[in-house]
């Protein structure tokens, strides 16, 4: 167990260096979301964690561990701990006094970082066992303050440039939808079903949703959309290039080139489309998670604070 420990305090180490450096200005691209780099590194770390939640489970009954002494003891103390730093995140974006301690993104890194290892490190130390009432409590209000923030941080992604990025604006979205449909304005121009295809997805992202129901059907509606128009697009201008190849007499290189540029602005067209329907869908998911959010964490501090005085009195 120790040997385990070492190692993922390591991990858990590199990690945090890694994922807490400044990252490069936001590209294109990234509005697909995390770069590669970041998702293999979030990859990593989770899969060290479910690693470590299967070896605890499986090794419960060799007892290495007890609660109330010794490794066991500490590790609900420095886990515990952990669950209350989790309130520095709110208090450093919400408290004007402390609006100059850091940026809010390595806030952020840690709030989640601490909202994963301290529950690991609290099933550890109740050695994936159940025990007293108070401390079941405390058990179940901590699975579900660490479900409920997982499903959270899907929903961030979805509003932001990235994990760590800024907030995206849905004005901003809606100008890449006119800029990569203009990179692709001469096709428009030549083929009225190209032009239509363009029209129908961008009436839909343009559309202003005034309920979530309304976002979420806006949304389905894309991805069948989408799937058949972006289709259709490519091949058409797939077949408009090679005309324009034989009457430019462009080489095959000219040729792969220019098709991989439209094919370039296309993506992105539908890309940006999607993530302004996802932006009007998410937002208001993301507003209706922080309602149910903060009791779950209420009554994780509340439960956590019975189950400490209780295990110290008695």
């Amino acid at each position: 167990m120790f040997v385990f420990g070492r190692h993922l305090l390591w991990i858990t180490t590199r990690y945090v260096l890694y994922m807490s450096t400044d990252t490069k200005k936001i590209s294109l691209p990234e509005l697909v979301g995390e770069s590669f780099s970041r998702r293999f590194g979030t990859t990593l770390f989770s899969l060290v964690v479910l690693w470590a939640i299967f070896r605890g489970w499986s090794l419960r009954d060799e007892h290495y561990l007890t609660a109330a002494s010794g490794v066991g003891y500490w590790l609900g103390i420095v886990g515990g701990s952990m669950m209350l730093l989790l309130l520095l995140y709110p208090v450093r974006k919400h408290v004007f006094a402390f609006r100059n301690f850091g940026k809010v993104r390595y806030w952020f890194f840690t709030h989640m970082t601490f909202g994963i290892l301290g529950p690991l490190l609290i099933l550890f130390h109740s050695n994936f066992s159940l025990g007293s009432l108070n401390s079941n409590v405390a058990l179940v209000c901590m699975i579900l303050v660490a479900c409920s923030g997982l499903v959270g941080r899907y929903f961030y992604t979805k509003i932001h440039y990235g994990l760590y990025g800024r907030k995206a604006s849905l004005d901003e979205l809606r100008d890449l939808l006119l800029v990569n449909r203009g990179g692709l304005a001469w096709a428009i121009n030549l083929d009225q079903d190209i032009a239509e295809h363009f029209k129908d997805v961008e009436t839909l992202a343009k559309s202003r949703p005034d309920s979530l129901g309304a976002s979420f059907s806006n949304w389905s509606q894309y991805l069948l959309l989408a799937a058949r128009s972006k289709r259709t697009v490519k091949k058409r201008l797939m077949h408009m290039l090679v005309e324009v190849m034989d009457k430019r007499e462009w080489s095959p290189a000219q040729y792969k080139s220019n098709l991989k540029k439209s094919y370039t602005h296309v993506d992105t067209f539908f890309v940006a489309s999607r993530r302004v329907l996802e932006f009007n869908f998410f937002e208001r998911l993301f507003a209706l998670w922080h309602v149910i959010h903060l009791p779950f964490f209420i009554m994780l501090v509340l439960s956590g604070i019975v189950h400490v005085v209780a295990v110290h009195m008695y």
